[in-house]
């Protein structure tokens, strides 16, 4: 699995990025392949925003969230793409129930 990170506005650590790592990993197991993932971290004024972009299982995954920290923020956008990988599976399924 390839992982690209982006800053905008501010720098990107080392734990933000394991962080990160974490959390696709997880989401990792709600999805049969994962080809890459770009994980894109930027500040505006006071807001810390997170957006994952993950290609994978035939589809791509894109998700963005914004907390008071970066890892909050990682944290809300981790529930909205279990959500989304969630439904496409349910998607799916039912395609192949059908037959």
């Amino acid at each position: 699995m390839d992982i690209t990170y982006h800053g905008l506005n501010i720098e990107t650590t080392d734990a933000m990025k394991e962080y990160a790592q974490k959390k696709i990993e997880k989401l990792a197991g709600h999805i049969n392949n994962i080809i890459s993932v770009t994980v894109r971290f930027r500040v505006e004024k006071i807001n810390h925003i997170v957006e994952f972009t993950i290609n994978g299982d035939g589809a791509q995954f894109i998700a963005e969230d914004q907390g008071p920290d970066m890892y909050a923020a990682i944290d809300l956008l981790e529930r909205k793409l279990e959500k989304q990988i969630k439904k496409h599976k349910e998607k799916h399924m039912g395609k192949h129930h059908r037959k």
